[in-house]
C-alpha cells in the first residue's frame, strides 16, 4: 500500500528564520480509479495523453499519477472514496513535474535537483517564492502533473484520453442533443425532448452499458437510441409562442417557429427537476393591411418552466426591459444559468423574483469553454458552484467540427468524463469522447497546524510517497 508524509518548509527572507510542519495523509481511491476504469473499452484502444501514448501516459505512477501538488485553503474530509475538492474550497497553489517559467503566481516549480526516487518510493520537491501560492493553506494532496500546471497558460484540466468517429448515419433527432442527462454507472441516459410547435414535452429513458467494452464496434444501427420508457408532459403553452389580442386572433396563442426542429431549453439539475425559460411575443391587432389582419409586436414576457415528474409548473420571471433573446446555458445548484448577450445572469428556481448578473463573468456562446457537467455547468471555462464561479478549468479539448449537436453535455464517472453526441460535417457523423479530469486527490494531507504563506517568505514541499507491505 501507499504511504505518505509531508515537510512545508517556511523561509523568512528578512530574517531567515524557519517555520517546518510535518504531517502524515490519506491515500485516496484516485490512482486505483485511474487504473481499471475502462469506459467503452475505450483504454484497449491506444489512448492518448500528454504527447504519451499505450501506457506511458499514466506510467510509472510516481511521475505521471502523483506528479503533480494541490494546495488547499480548507480541510478536506478523510474519506479515501473523496477523489476531488469541493469546488467551494479555494485552491491556493499548485506545481508539477517542471519549473514554472510563466507568470502564474499560484504556480511553483519541481525542484529537480533534490526530487528523486528512494527506497520502495519517491520524494517530491517544489519551491514556490515569494510572489507564490501565497494565502493559508491547510491540505495539500499529490495530483496529476497536468492538474499541477493549472489551466492560466494554455492546460485543461480535462483531458481527452481518446476520441472515436463511429459509423456514419442518419441522425436521431431525439438523442445526444444538449439537454441530455447520462447516468454512467447505472447505465441509461435521461432526454428531456422540447420541439417548436409542440405544446407538450417527451421524456425518454434510453438504457446503455457504458462500463463494458463490446466485441465489436457498434455501426450507428446499434446505438442506443430507443428508449425504455416515454412520458410525455404537458407545459399547456409552447416553448416560445406569439400570442394575440383583439382581431380574430383575439386571446390566440401560436408557435413562434412552427417547424418540428428541437428546442433545448429545459436543463436538469441536481434536485431531479428540469428547469428552462420560455418566451411569450404579444402582439395587438391594429387593423387590415392588403386584406390581411396585422398584429404589431408589443412585447415579451418571460417565464420559468419547471417539470417534475409528469407535471410542469408554469411562473412569469422579469428579465431586464428590452430583452428579446437569451441564451439558456444550464443549471448550478439551484440557479439556471443564462445569458443576455454576454452578461451572465442566474435565476434563483425556488423563488423566481431573485435573477440576478453574475459579477465579473462573460458569455462567449463557444461551445468549448460553456457545457454542461452532469447537473453543473462550465461557462466560458470556470466551474460554477451554487451559481458563482469557482474554479477555472480553461476548456474542453474537443473535435471542433460538430459543435452544435449535444457536445457541450460531459457526464463524469470517478476519475474519467465522458461524452457522445452526433454532429454535422459533410453528413452526420456519431463521436464520442473520453476524458481525464486531472484535479483529483490521489493522497488528501490535512495540516495539523494551517500554513499562512505571506509575500515575505518562500515555501519548500516535500512529499514522500512509498509502498509499503500491507500488514
Amino acid at each position: 500500500m501507499l504511504k505518505g508524509k509531508s515537510i512545508i518548509e517556511l523561509t523568512d527572507v528578512h530574517t531567515g528564520k524557519k517555520e517546518v510542519y510535518e504531517d502524515e495523509n490519506l491515500v485516496t481511491e484516485a490512482v486505483f480509479d485511474v487504473l481499471n476504469t475502462n469506459l467503452q473499452g475505450a483504454m484497449y484502444d491506444n489512448p492518448n495523453f500528454d504527447s504519451q501514448n499505450g501506457e506511458a501516459w499514466l506510467l510509472p505512477i510516481y511521475s505521471r499519477l502523483t506528479g503533480g501538488v494541490l494546495l488547499y485553503q480548507n480541510e478536506i474530509a478523510e474519506d479515501p472514496s473523496l477523489i476531488y475538492a469541493p469546488l467551494d474550497n479555494p485552491l491556493i497553489g499548485y506545481a508539477s513535474n517542471d519549473v514554472n517559467t510563466t507568470e502564474d503566481v499560484q504556480r511553483g516549480s519541481r525542484n529537480l535537483t533534490e526530487s528523486k526516487a528512494v527506497d520502495n518510493g519517491f520524494k517530491y520537491v517544489w519551491d514556490f517564492a515569494t510572489s507564490q501560492a501565497n494565502g493559508t493553506i491547510s491540505c495539500i494532496a499529490l495530483t496529476n502533473i497536468l492538474a499541477g500546471r493549472g489551466c492560466k497558460y494554455g492546460a485543461n484540466y480535462f483531458v481527452r484520453l481518446k476520441s472515436d468517429n463511429m459509423v456514419d448515419g442518419q441522425i436521431d433527432m431525439d438523442s445526444y442533443r444538449h439537454n441530455h442527462r447520462t447516468y454512467l454507472g447505472d447505465g441509461y441516459r435521461l432526454e428531456m425532448i422540447a420541439v417548436h410547435n409542440s405544446t407538450s414535452v417527451t421524456l425518454r429513458k434510453v438504457p446503455e452499458d457504458y462500463l463494458h467494452a463490446r466485441l465489436m464496434v457498434r455501426s450507428y444501427t446499434q446505438m442506443a437510441t430507443a428508449s425504455s420508457e416515454e412520458t410525455t408532459i404537458e407545459l399547456n403553452h409552447y416553448p416560445y409562442w406569439v400570442h394575440f389580442t383583439d382581431g380574430s386572433k383575439d386571446n390566440t396563442d401560436e408557435p413562434y417557429w412552427n417547424d418540428t426542429t428541437r428546442l433545448d431549453y429545459l436543463f436538469h439539475a441536481s434536485d431531479g427537476n428540469w428547469y428552462g425559460i420560455s418566451r411569450k411575443d404579444n402582439r395587438k391587432y391594429v387593423g387590415m393591411s392588403y386584406g390581411s389582419e396585422r398584429y404589431d409586436h408589443t412585447g415579451y414576457e418571460w417565464f420559468m418552466d419547471k417539470i417534475s415528474g409528469d407535471r410542469c409548473t408554469t411562473q412569469k420571471i422579469v428579465l431586464p426591459y428590452g430583452t428579446d433573446n437569451i441564451s439558456n446555458i444550464g443549471m448550478s445548484g439551484k440557479w439556471l444559468m443564462f445569458a443576455i448577450g454576454s452578461t451572465v445572469y442566474r435565476l434563483d428556481t425556488t423563488n423566481v423574483a431573485n435573477i440576478e448578473v453574475v459579477p465579473n463573468a462573460s458569455y462567449n456562446s463557444n461551445q468549448q469553454y460553456t457545457f454542461s457537467v452532469d447537473d453543473e455547468v462550465v461557462i466560458n471555462g470556470w466551474y460554477y458552484f451554487d451559481g458563482q464561479p469557482k474554479l477555472y478549468v480553461h476548456h474542453k479539448d474537443t473535435y471542433t467540427d460538430g459543435e452544435q449537436w449535444g457536445q457541450r453535455m460531459i457526464s463524469r464517472y470517478k476519475t474519467y468524463a465522458y461524452q457522445e453526441y452526433f454532429y454535422s460535417y459533410y453528413g452526420y457523423h456519431f463521436r464520442k469522447e473520453l476524458y481525464l479530469y486531472t484535479p483529483y486527490l490521489a493522497t488528501i494531507n490535512n495540516l495539523s497546524t494551517p500554513v499562512i504563506k505571506t509575500a515575505d517568505k518562500t515555501m519548500k514541499v516535500t512529499y514522500t510517497l512509498t509502498e509499503t507491505e500491507e500488514a
